[in-house]
């Protein structure tokens, strides 16, 4: 009896088992990774001839964009996300940028910033206030976006040249988790015998698209690092429609989407003069008059 109850309970056992595996089973046919591509070659000649052709292609930009900024810092583990903004950015070389920012949806304008070069100028209406600065300074503020300037998103967008008469180049190779990579190092005499480093700039090597750029300042500190992605052709000119660039003495990070762009149109200077509203209280920093 025994032996039949436990022949009866495995027989269930295996139909039971039988029925779920029915139940469940099913198969997934998952495509396999591709391989990489051939990496590209290229030599230092080339990859400076690819830097130059990047500024000397861009005069003029008029873009439409949306804005994503991220204040505080990851080692005190105080990051803030804020809400995209809609934008506009005017460029026109050498140094003259104008950007605008729209609140989501309302679309009112939440500041509105000009550069030449030598001088910033920001209207922030919310807050009925009017700050002129010298480009050079660097103080203290109470929020990380304050310390967002013009120049800091000019610096994003157009990539210098190569100053043959008092820079060096050369270059090295990289692998990361994304890729592989040369590196493009850009340094120019300092004391005595010393080499200082400008700036880096990445290439891929799976398309030779420039990926990334570091800015370097004083005792080779990080300035500014800006990554590149989804590159797109507006009318002829190939350029990122992604752009993220992360101030790390300054505490923030902006991501840039182009929506629209269109280069080398005429811009009248007009358009980067931006005056003081009447009621705007006024704010200078830098020894600015």
């Amino acid at each position: 009896m025994l032996a039949g109850r436990c022949g009866v309970g495995l027989a269930l056992l295996a139909l039971i088992a039988g029925g779920w595996a029915c139940a469940v089973k099913r198969t997934i046919r998952v495509s396999p990774p591709q391989p990489p591509g051939p990496l590209r070659q290229a030599t230092v000649a080339e990859l400076v001839k690819d830097v130059d052709a990047w500024s000397q292609a861009i005069n003029t930009l008029t873009a439409t964009v949306e804005f994503k900024p991220t204040t505080g810092s990851i080692y005190t583990g105080v990051i803030k996300e804020y809400q995209n903004v809609h934008g506009f950015i005017l460029l026109k070389k050498p140094a003259m940028i104008r950007i605008i920012g729209q609140a989501p949806v309302v679309r009112t304008q939440i500041f509105d910033m000009v550069s030449d070069g030598r001088e910033f100028r920001v209207s922030i209406p919310p807050k009925n206030k009017f700050i002129v600065g010298d480009n050079s300074y660097r103080g203290p503020s109470k929020t990380s976006l304050e310390n967002l300037r013009p120049e800091h998103i000019l610096d994003a967008l157009l990539i210098p040249p190569i100053d043959e008469t008092r820079e060096k180049v050369f270059s090295e190779e990289a692998q990361t988790s994304t890729g592989q990579y040369y590196i493009l190092s850009v340094v120019e005499p300092g004391r005595a015998v010393e080499l200082s480093l400008k700036r880096k700039v990445w290439f891929d090597r799976s398309n030779l698209n420039i990926s990334r750029l570091q800015l370097y300042g004083a005792e080779g500190s990080l300035r500014e690092d800006i990554d590149y992605a989804d590159y797109h052709d507006f009318q002829g000119i190939s350029y990122p429609s992604e752009i993220t660039l992360s101030r790390p003495a300054e505490g923030y990070k902006l991501s840039i989407e182009i929506e629209k762009a269109t280069f080398n149109r005429p811009i009248s200077s007009e358009k980067f003069k931006l005056e003081k509203p009447p009621a705007a209280t006024l704010v200078k920093l830098g020894g600015s008059q």
